[in-house]
């Protein structure tokens, strides 16, 4: 990890920067990715507009929460890349209205989950652990390289509950196995009539094979634990931070990857009703390789991995000698994309084997069946991905490089601009059988149905979650249309008519949107989205709150500090 000779940049600074460089575009966002600042106390926020009555409940963020700190020398540790940030959990709870129809009142508290880590940097200078793309320090002795290489390789030991690095993504009241739900119930619950009574835990998932335990109101860390506590068999160190929820049983599902000369893929799920982990198969050999997958996808009768074209080099190997992800990885564009697909209902395993052209993608949208046009008894699956041509958008996320004062990103708004904006794919996997099929099998036919353009597309996609694992039209999202150095609107894509509507207002940085669902609504997008939004200019964030079939703002929760920008969050409703 890297430690430089300046101070820190704004050690006691409101919101974290005092770097008054001029910002790209004059779109000041520095403030999102600087600020460590936390508020373990509830504070009230400022609300203004009509917000509707079925959005109260919890919203919780998870993400970065600043990455530099100063350390026991009077040097400063910074984190270079985005995804390695100290883990912060923000939680907005949305109270019930007393009378009328709107939202009158909003609460807001957050934490940093990783305090042990970041009292060892402090203390130490250095986080002996791998990171996602950690750069190292060029004037590191050979002899301390390969000492750290070996930490590297050793250090999937137990972990104490705030010792680790997980904030990618949040899910309420999630089932785990007995002896970890007993953890949880042993501290006391909530009593006090807020939305959080109803929250029984809370986790943190990232794309290593840890899971960490948080308390649903203070969201201080409870329990850290790898997916081995969930099944013996689930001994890999990587999954996908993002794993789906059957819409109908609350069972989850994902996959851990066990790196090695031949790759293996468990693909499980975890019952809502027993807690029991099932593996639902176990596919190594022939093609397989070893490779970042952030999310899987959901049908109603099948897990589907596409295996992207960000494999790790030497079988997994030389992510002991780089100490991070990134930089073991290779984008070869003469090599397929690989779709596995796994049968979750009646034990068949893996059923459907397929090959695309190859690309990068963080975030699958949805995915549905079909009858297939050709083959009766069989079905084919529609999926729509934000891809990208390469693993140019990986690089962006270098804190040099997105920051807004800073010159090198520049290079990623015009030189590496274009391959580091999604375009929205909708992909059709033909004749998916259900018996069980060899991993040497012959790939079968996958169509591009159509690919959005870039300045059309959403990433951090969300869609009305009653239409999972079904055929959806609307997807919302966040968007970069070259108004800054990062993210700048927020956009609703039309898959039917093939156009969008963005909502993009100057120096307004927003993050994912999440969409709520009008339990009166007839229509898809009949709800709202709500999207925590940087003032640049202001140096502060909101919560705002659109109209999910407008695309108009009806209502927002000011605050007086700087919500760094996060990844992804989940709301919880107050029934």
């Amino acid at each position: 990890m890297t430690i430089s000779d300046e101070e820190p940049k704004a050690p006691n600074a409101p919101h974290g920067v005092t770097n008054t460089t001029k910002s790209y575009n004059d779109w000041p966002n520095d403030a999102g990715f600087e600020t460590f600042h936390e508020e373990t106390d509830p504070v009230e926020l400022k609300v203004s507009g009509r917000i509707p009555a079925y959005a109260a409940g919890v919203l919780y963020r998870t993400g970065p929460g600043g990455h530099q700190v100063a350390t026991s020398k009077n040097k400063t540790f910074a984190a270079s890349h985005w995804f390695d940030g100290f883990a912060q959990t923000h939680r907005f709870e949305l109270l019930p209205p007393s009378e009328g129809r709107f939202i009158t009142r909003v609460k807001y508290n957050s934490r940093h989950t990783c305090d042990k880590l970041v009292e060892k940097v402090r203390n130490s200078g250095e986080m002996a652990i791998s990171s996602f793309g950690q750069q190292a320090d060029p004037c590191e002795s050979f002899f301390k390289k390969v000492m750290s290489s070996f930490q590297v390789a050793t250090s999937g030991g137990s972990k104490t509950a705030s010792d680790v690095n997980v904030g990618v993504t949040v899910k309420a009241n999630m089932p785990v196995p007995e002896e970890l739900a007993r953890r949880e119930k042993a501290r006391p619950e909530s009593t006090d009539g807020s939305s959080s009574s109803q929250i029984h835990s809370l986790w943190l998932k990232t794309d290593n094979a840890s899971l960490q335990c948080i308390d649903p109101t203070t969201l201080e860390p409870i329990d850290a634990v790898r997916q081995l506590q969930l099944h013996p068999d689930l001994k890999g160190p990587l999954t996908g931070a993002h794993s789906r929820t059957d819409p109908i049983t609350g069972d989850w599902y994902n996959y851990n990857l066990e790196t090695g000369r031949h790759a293996t893929y468990r693909v499980f799920s975890v019952s809502a009703e027993t807690g029991k982990t099932t593996i639902l198969a176990t596919i190594t050999g022939g093609p397989i390789k070893g490779a970042y997958l952030h999310s899987i996808m959901l049908t109603e009768r099948y897990v589907i991995l596409c295996i992207f074209d960000a494999y790790y080099a030497k079988g997994g190997a030389k992510i002991l000698w780089t100490r991070n992800l990134l930089d073991a990885m290779e984008f070869d564009p003469n090599k397929k994309n690989l779709w596995l697909v796994v049968d979750r209902w009646h034990g068949q395993g893996l059923v459907g084997i397929y090959e695309s052209d190859p690309f990068f993608a963080f975030h699958p949208v949805n995915a549905w069946e079909q009858a297939s046009e050709t083959e009766s008894g069989k079905v084919d699956i529609v999926a729509d991905i934000p891809t990208y041509p390469n693993l140019d958008i990986l690089k962006r996320f270098y804190y040099h490089n997105i920051k807004g004062t800073s010159p090198s990103a520049l290079n990623y708004v015009d030189g590496k601009g274009q391959t580091c904006k999604a375009s929205l794919t909708r992909f059709k996997l033909t004749d998916v059988g259900s018996t069980t099929i060899p991993v040497t099998g012959k790939p079968g036919n996958i169509t591009v149905l159509f690919a959005a353009a870039r300045e059309d597309s959403p990433e951090l996609p969300t869609f009305n979650p009653r239409y999972a694992t079904k055929p959806s039209r609307y997807i919302y999202g966040a968007c970069d249309r070259g108004n800054s150095t990062f993210l700048d609107g927020l956009i609703k894509y039309d898959s039917e008519t093939r156009t969008s509507v963005a909502r993009v207002r100057h120096a307004q940085s927003p993050g994912e949107p999440i969409f709520l669902a009008d339990p009166e609504g007839t229509e898809e997008d009949d709800g709202v989205c709500l999207s925590v939004v940087l003032d640049g200019t202001k140096g502060r964030s909101y919560l705002l709150v659109l109209d999910a079939g407008t695309f108009e703002e009806v209502g927002r929760a000011e605050m007086e500090t700087v919500v760094p920008f996060g990844f992804h969050g989940s709301h919880v409703a107050c029934l």
